[in-house]
C-alpha cells in the first residue's frame, strides 16, 4: 500500500493573487468605518453623545496616527531633526488618549479591580512607548555614533603541507570584501592576525 501523505517533500504554499491582497486594507477600512457609523448611530439614538464623540475621535485619530507613522517611516532612520521629534510626539500622545479613552469608557460598566487593570495596562503601554521613542531611540543613536566603524580586517594566513590544496587570501581581496559589505574600511582601526595550521 502506498501512502498518499507523503512527509519528506516539501510543501509549496499556494501563491496569492496580489490584486486580492492589495485590497485587503480597504476592506479593513471599510468595515471599520461601517462599524464606526453603527456605533454612533446607536449612541446618538440612546443619547450616550460622549461615546458617539469617544467613537468620531478614534476613528479620526486611528486614521491621523497612520499617517503619522507612514511619515516617520519615511524619514531617514539615523536623521535627527525637529520634525521627527514632532512625529514622534504626536504619536505617542495620540496612542496615550486612544487608550485612555478606551480605558474610561471600559471602566464606567465593569468591575472596578477590573478597570484599575485596564488602566495599569494603558499607563504601562504609554510609558513603553515613550521610552521607546525618547530614551531607547536617542540611546542606540548615540552608540552608532560612538562605534565608528563597525567593520574590522581579519587577516588570515593558511599554511599546509601541499601548496595546491591550501587558498591564500590576499589583503587586496579581504579589502574588497569589506568594502562591498559596510563600505567602511577606511575608517577602521582594527586589524588582527590569525594563523590556522
Amino acid at each position: 500500500m502506498v501512502s498518499t501523505n507523503d512527509q519528506s517533500e516539501p510543501r509549496i504554499p499556494p501563491q496569492y493573487n496580489s490584486e486580492v491582497l492589495k485590497y485587503l486594507p480597504t476592506i479593513g477600512y471599510f468595515y471599520l468605518t461601517f462599524n464606526s457609523i453603527s456605533t454612533i448611530y446607536q449612541a446618538c439614538t440612546h443619547g450616550d453623545f460622549s461615546m458617539a464623540a469617544f467613537v468620531v475621535f478614534v476613528y479620526f485619530g486611528y486614521f491621523f496616527l497612520m499617517y503619522c507613522i507612514a511619515q516617520l517611516q519615511a524619514l531617514p532612520p539615523k536623521e535627527k531633526s525637529p520634525g521627527k521629534i514632532l512625529l514622534k510626539s504626536v504619536i505617542w500622545v495620540l496612542t496615550t488618549a486612544i487608550l485612555f479613552g478606551f480605558a474610561y469608557q471600559f471602566s464606567t460598566f465593569i468591575h472596578p479591580v477590573a478597570a484599575v487593570i485596564i488602566y495599569v495596562m494603558a499607563i504601562s503601554v504609554s510609558s513603553f512607548l515613550f521610552c521607546l521613542y525618547f530614551f531607547y531611540d536617542d540611546h542606540h543613536q548615540q552608540q552608532e555614533k560612538q562605534s565608528a566603524s563597525p567593520c574590522y580586517i581579519l587577516r588570515i594566513n593558511i599554511f599546509q603541507n601541499s601548496s595546491s590544496s591550501g587558498k591564500v587570501i590576499s589583503d587586496s581581496k579581504m579589502r574588497e570584501n569589506c568594502a562591498r559589505t559596510r563600505k567602511c574600511l577606511n575608517s577602521s582601526k582594527w586589524s588582527s592576525e590569525q594563523k590556522i595550521l
